[in-house]
């Protein structure tokens, strides 16, 4: 079984915290003389602004972040990918143009893309999946664990790869085609830049990849160019440089947004500042899918939710429809099913939680003089905060002593260590799994192994119906497990969250060259409108 480990899953809360600024060339960008918005750019430069750094080398079995994600998917390229412009997580051909898979989700045989070349020159072969599956394997990053259950890789002629796995797994392609599944890599460029610790030094400055730009610089901490690849197989862009400026500041992104000299802004700015942005003139608001998530995790570990009753009860008195609404606004839509949005086929995985805040509050009246019972999130996530704010205030309407409190990512992913050192419950504001098959968001956030289930607050049921679910991909099996885990208490999914884009007029396809996958835009897909706005 091919299985995510807690040391092999990396928080889409971050990815849905990252940031992709799109501001005009310096050449000829700027105002517009009535002040706000900008002008295209006409010497084919865009500038992209980076919340932060990226973290992590741009290096494809390394790079397990947020802010990099736009690198790695327009520099490199893998087998499948999710379909652009969808809003429900569809596989779709990349470098494999047509697959097949046994009946026993054993042996997945790929037809291949003839006439592309790496960066390198290296053409594009059989060769290449066996050379970068085998690098990812060395390297061990964190996404390692998507070629882990990979026996052998066999190359019949140039255009065929066939990979046999140890054990089924219907989730396979999914793993394939996630943003930080493996990415195609020149085997001539592995082998000559190796040096002493697989090429790792080499592509933490350039690239070995096949996608539409290539990376032609890297200074940590300051910017990152991308140079349009001239013998790219696919669709060309206008933009045949684009710079990513890092930013340490939101409020200067904002800031460049509002005086015109930043042309977009991906997942960057704040929901409370969503009326502001409908209402200007300048730029257009998208509201985009995503396979992210706000959710409300308990902790069986604490007195106060100790049994499933008071669990329960807690979570009938989530208001979402009010909740959500106030909070995110159109940034996102109340969550009704157990998995992400689009996993399983007609929402057959519906949430069984009804509100009824009058069982919480008959609860209350239970409990001890003086109990108290903390709601966390994380250190910077507003909407998060804001979602707190207001359960705590609820609470104590009904005589709960309940506190809101802030927690640094670093503390919250150190919980599954020792729960008892969490909170009473926590808010995620934006989380997810690293792709869209209902494993992955099962297993990341039910299965105590999953790396993001907290408070491990765990149903070895549970566990055992997606194991027995991911070797088929029986959906009945997957429903059934998400009905059993829905009923520990543990777990409500509160919204569906979307990737907010705010766009100068002129900046062209904006939602065909978004990913539902990677939460990004495909900057060879963008365009320039013909009207300036």
């Amino acid at each position: 079984m091919i299985s995510l480990t807690s040391g092999g899953v990396r928080a889409v809360a971050a990815a849905l915290c990252a940031v992709s600024v799109l501001v005009a060339g310096t050449a000829c960008g700027g105002k517009n003389a009535s002040g706000g918005g900008s002008k295209a750019p006409t010497d084919g430069v865009l500038v992209l602004g980076l919340n932060g750094d990226i973290g992590q080398p741009p290096d494809p079995d390394i790079y397990y972040a947020n802010n990099g994600v736009a690198i790695i998917q327009n520099v490199y390229e893998g087998l499948v990918k999710y379909k652009d412009g969808a809003d429900s997580p569809e596989l779709a051909p990349a470098l494999a143009t047509a697959w097949t898979v046994n009946p026993q989700n054993t042996v997945f045989t790929f037809q291949l893309r003839d006439g592309v070349t790496f960066h390198d020159g290296t053409p594009f072969d059989a060769s290449a999946v066996k050379a970068s599956f085998d690098r990812r394997t060395a390297v061990n990053g964190g996404p390692a664990y998507m070629v882990a259950g990979v026996q052998s890789i066999a190359t019949p002629d140039a255009h065929t790869a066939v990979v046999t796995l140890k054990e089924p797994n219907s989730a396979f392609l999914d793993y394939l085609a996630s943003p930080f599944g493996p990415k195609m890599e020149s085997p001539a460029g592995l082998v000559k830049y190796a040096g002493s610790d697989h090429g790792q030094d080499y592509l933490s400055k350039h690239d070995l990849g096949t996608g539409p730009y290539e990376l032609s610089k890297a200074e940590t901490g300051r910017q990152y160019e991308l140079t349009a690849y001239p013998g790219y197989w696919g669709q060309k862009s206008p933009f045949t440089t684009v710079r990513l400026t890092v930013y340490n500041d939101v409020s200067a992104l904002q800031l460049a947004l509002e005086q015109g000299d930043v042309a977009g802004a991906v997942n960057a700015l704040p929901s409370s500042n969503l009326k502001r942005y409908q209402s200007m003139s300048s730029v257009n608001n998208y509201f985009l899918p995503t396979l992210g998530a706000a959710l409300l995790t308990l902790n069986p570990s604490k007195d106060f939710f100790r049994n499933q009753p008071a669990r329960m009860a807690f979570l009938q008195m989530i208001d979402q429809q009010k909740l959500v609404g106030e909070v995110m606004g159109e940034t996102s839509e109340v969550a009704t099913t157990m998995y992400g949005k689009g996993m399983i086929p007609g929402g057959a995985d519906h949430q069984r939680v009804s509100y009824d805040p009058s069982v919480m509050a008959a609860y209350a009246k239970t409990l001890p003089a003086g109990t108290e019972m903390t709601l966390g999130y994380a250190t910077g996530n507003e909407n998060a905060q804001k979602m707190a704010n207001l359960i705590v205030a609820q609470l104590q309407t009904m005589g709960v002593q309940a506190a809101a409190q802030a927690y640094p990512t670093a503390t919250v992913f150190s919980w599954p260590n020792d729960p008892t050192k969490g909170p009473d419950a926590f808010v995620d504001g934006s989380n997810g799994p690293d792709g869209g098959n209902p494993y992955m968001w099962g297993h990341v956030f039910w299965d105590k192994s999953g790396g993001i289930n907290y408070f491990l607050c765990d149903s070895p049921e549970v566990d055992g119906m997606l194991d027995d679910a991911v070797k088929t991909g029986d959906i009945a099996t997957y429903v059934k497990a998400g009905d059993s885990y829905g009923a520990t208490g543990c777990y409500l999914n509160l919204a569906y969250n979307k990737d907010w884009v705010v766009a100068q007029k002129w900046l062209g396809n904006v939602e065909k060259a978004h990913n539902i996958g990677s939460f990004e835009l495909n900057f060879n897909q963008l365009t320039i409108n013909g009207s300036q706005g």
